[in-house]
């Protein structure tokens, strides 16, 4: 057969999944996706608070649903392998112990009849800490790599292989992040997806961020373990990081990835600067959402 030959096949689908891990930045990256995608953003959950939904689950709703971004907490790795589609996973991890001081806060800043909810009301930091560490290891026991490497089932102390495949799954994200390296995050991410979606933008306010008064930043890690002994004592601190070996070790190396990417970006400064001025200046509007106005920033979205 002489000549040329084109093939009428669908265009190539590009979809972003946020897979929001608990008190790790994930509401702003909702409010980000829902702003820049509209009607074509969804939340995703299963029938009940605990539900699970695999890879499989969300390949189904895809096929069923013309959707450009995913938000959310029921979803687990690993990703669905589907045709002419293409998925840019987005999940931010967190300093393990700055992470669980954050959950404590939030259980004690909502009004609601759950029990985390009441006894964070009426304890210390110390006491509730210590009666989760005693009834509910997986609350506080290397939460973000069995998050990764397995679909959040807790069946067992984390071990060496789970380490490993929640870090090679952290690497071979299109959009990690880290909850304290949250701008530059955003900022590798808008440089890197950009020739899929030329027009997005990652620059946000902050939302439903709840950290104790006082506590140091995980990156000056002295700091915060300095205010982690006085906030739960020394041997309490001492169980709580054995049990974090393997996230701790993994926040480690999101860190290095994190900055690998950067590196890589001409004008990094440039950009990040720029970036934190968009951020000041939205800050700065009232605040509108897409249910209010009914307007959709338009968003152009490349296909191939």
């Amino acid at each position: 057969m002489a000549g040329n030959v084109t093939l009428d096949v669908p265009r190539t689908r590009f979809v972003v999944v946020h897979y929001h891990i608990f008190k790790n930045g994930g509401s702003t990256i909702e409010s980000i996706l829902r702003r820049e995608f509209g009607t074509g953003f969804t939340m995703l959950h299963g029938p009940g608070p605990n539900s699970i939904l695999s890879g499989d689950d969300l390949g189904a709703f895809l096929r069923d649903y013309e959707v450009s971004a995913i938000s959310s907490h029921h979803l687990r790795y690993p990703l669905p392998a589907l045709p002419r589609t293409v998925i840019f996973d987005c999940c931010f991890l967190r300093h393990p112990l700055d992470r669980l001081v954050s959950v404590y806060t939030y259980y004690r800043g909502i009004d609601s009849p759950d029990p985390l909810c009441r006894r964070a009301c009426r304890q210390t930091a110390r006491d509730f800490m210590s009666q989760t560490l005693q009834e509910s290891p997986n609350m506080v026991s290397n939460v973000q790599v069995t998050q990764l490497a397995n679909a959040g089932a807790f069946t067992r102390p984390a071990n060496e292989n789970d380490l490993e495949c929640a870090t090679q799954v952290f690497r071979n994200m299109a959009i990690p992040g880290l909850v304290d390296l949250f701008d530059e995050s955003l900022v590798a991410a808008e440089y890197f997806v950009r020739p899929a979606f030329p027009g997005i933008r990652f620059d946000h306010t902050p939302h439903n961020v709840s950290r104790e008064a006082g506590l140091a930043r995980p990156a000056r890690f002295h700091k915060l373990e300095d205010d982690l002994v006085e906030l739960w004592g020394a041997n309490l601190y001492a169980d709580v990081t054995r049990l974090n070996e393997f996230d701790l070790k993994l926040y480690q190396s999101a860190q290095s990835e994190i900055r690998r990417r950067l590196f890589l970006i001409p004008g990094l400064d440039d950009k990040l600067v720029n970036f934190q001025a968009r951020c000041a200046r939205l800050a700065a509007r009232p605040a509108v959402t897409h249910a209010a106005t009914g307007v959709t920033r338009p968003l152009q979205v490349q296909t191939l």
